[in-house]
């Protein structure tokens, strides 16, 4: 590793978490035959339109666990698009600011609530937003992918399926309309 390189992770330690976490997701996306951009950024696309949107975490206390993100890693709150009595979400990015966090090009991470029967340790999704869901729910069943959840809408106007990869990690795909 070139020095400057070590000096850079070292002042930018949420930068080098927020690309350990893209490369994974990166693996996981590329044994759906589903190509994203090597450590793709949220606003980018690879050649067929797909974009790693965000990785989502499982957690018994949301608050606590975006308070430690923050804390080791430098990152900021930038909303919280579901809060209920029974499930929460706060997305974080890289910036130590909200304004920092929100204009950062990097691929967020969700912090969520975890359900009471799943197990720790557990990443919820890879989340990835696709240009066309009924292609791309296509494409990923007839490589090996199951549907777990048909389409469904957001109250932010997107709509959502969820999957199983073939090991059954959960992929969940996003459509902005």
């Amino acid at each position: 590793m070139r020095p400057e390189a070590a000096t850079h992770d070292a002042a930018c330690p949420g930068e080098s978490f927020m690309k350990s976490f893209i490369a994974a997701a990166c693996l996981c996306a590329a044994g759906l035959a589903i190509q994203p951009v090597a450590f793709a950024q949220s606003t980018g696309t690879g050649e067929t339109g797909i974009a790693v949107r965000s990785i989502r975490i499982l957690a018994t206390d949301v608050e606590a666990l975006a308070k430690f993100y923050a804390q080791a890693f430098g990152m900021s709150e930038t909303r919280r698009p579901v809060q209920s009595p029974t499930f929460n979400e706060i997305v974080l990015n890289s910036g130590s600011t909200p304004e920092l966090a929100k204009k950062a090009t990097s691929t967020p991470i969700v912090i969520a609530t975890r359900g009471k029967d799943m197990p720790a340790g557990a990443m919820a999704a890879l989340i990835l937003e696709v240009p066309n869901m009924d292609a791309a729910i296509a494409r990923a069943t007839a490589a090996g992918a199951k549907l777990m959840r048909p389409v469904a809408k957001s109250g932010e106007g997107l709509s959502y399926a969820f999957l199983t990869d073939p090991d059954g990690n959960q992929i969940e795909l996003l459509l902005r309309r």
